[in-house]
C-alpha cells in the first residue's frame, strides 16, 4: 500500500503545472498516491481511472489525454515492459520525502527513460542552484526556448511570433492515447488553423492544454476513426 503523500505549498504556482490542464494537475497529484517508494506506479489508463476517480463514469475516456499532457511536460515517463504498462513520477524525490523507501517490485523505465529522467532532475538541481530553490511538480520539464531532442514533424504558430515545435515522439505519445485519430495530420490542421487565425493563437503556455482538447474532441467525435478507415481503404488499391 502506498503511503501518504504530501504536496509542497509552492506547488500551484509550478510553471510546468501552468502548462497542463486543470484536470490533468488533480491526475497528477493523485498518480502520487498510487506510486511506490521509488515513484512507480502500474499505468493501464482503465485501472488508474477507476481507482483514482470511482465516482466519475467519464474519467476511463479521458485520462488517457490527461496521461499524454503530464508526459509531454516532462512530469511523467509511461512506458512497457513484457506488454504490462507502467507510469514512473520523473523527479520523484523531489515531491516526496522518503525515509526508509522499500524497494520498488515494479521493473524501472527502459534506459532512455532513465536517461532523460536523470537529465531532468540535472536541470531541476541545476536551476536551484542559481534560484536558490526548486518548483514542486515542476521537474524540469522541457524549455519554451530550448530546441527539441529531434527536428520537429510540424510546428504551430504562437501569439509570441514564435513557434511551438512537434517532433515525433510526441506524436508517437499522442497517437498512442487517441488511436483513432491521425495525429500528425490534425497537427498539420491546427497549424493551418494558428495562420489563419491570429489574434486566437496560443500562448507556450497554452498551447499543450490546446492541442490535448483538440485530439479529444476529434477522438470522441468518432470522425477521426472514420477517416483513418477511409484512408485504409484508399491505400488498398494503391
Amino acid at each position: 500500500m502506498a503511503r501518504i503523500r504530501t504536496i509542497k505549498p509552492e506547488f500551484p504556482q509550478s510553471e510546468s503545472m501552468g502548462r497542463v490542464s486543470r484536470e490533468s494537475r488533480l491526475c497528477f497529484v493523485l498518480l502520487w498516491t498510487l506510486a511506490d517508494d521509488a515513484g512507480r506506479l502500474r499505468g493501464n489508463s482503465r485501472m488508474l481511472a477507476s481507482l483514482l476517480y470511482p465516482y466519475d463514469d467519464d474519467a476511463k475516456n479521458l485520462i488517457d489525454g490527461w496521461l499524454a499532457e503530464l508526459s509531454s511536460e516532462g512530469c511523467i515517463a509511461r512506458y512497457e515492459v513484457d506488454g504490462t504498462s507502467y507510469v514512473q513520477i520523473s523527479a520523484w524525490l523531489e515531491h516526496q520525502k522518503i525515509d526508509k523507501p522499500s524497494a520498488s517490485k515494479l521493473p524501472e523505465p527502459p534506459t532512455k527513460s532513465r536517461k532523460l529522467a536523470k537529465l531532468r532532475e540535472d536541470s531541476a538541481a541545476e536551476g536551484r542552484g542559481r534560484e536558490g530553490k526548486g518548483e514542486d511538480g515542476d521537474e524540469p520539464s522541457r524549455r519554451d526556448d530550448s530546441p527539441p531532442t529531434s527536428p520537429p514533424v510540424v510546428s504551430i504558430p504562437l501569439v509570441e511570433s514564435s513557434e511551438y515545435p512537434v517532433t515525433a515522439e510526441m506524436i508517437a505519445e499522442w497517437q498512442q492515447a487517441y488511436p483513432a485519430v491521425d495525429v500528425e495530420q490534425q497537427l498539420r490542421e491546427m497549424r493551418a488553423w494558428s495562420l489563419a487565425n491570429l489574434p486566437n493563437r496560443k500562448t507556450a503556455r497554452g498551447v499543450n492544454a490546446f492541442i490535448v482538447r483538440w485530439l479529444g474532441k476529434e477522438q470522441d467525435s468518432g470522425k477521426g476513426g472514420a477517416r483513418r478507415a477511409h484512408q485504409q481503404d484508399l491505400g488498398a488499391f494503391v
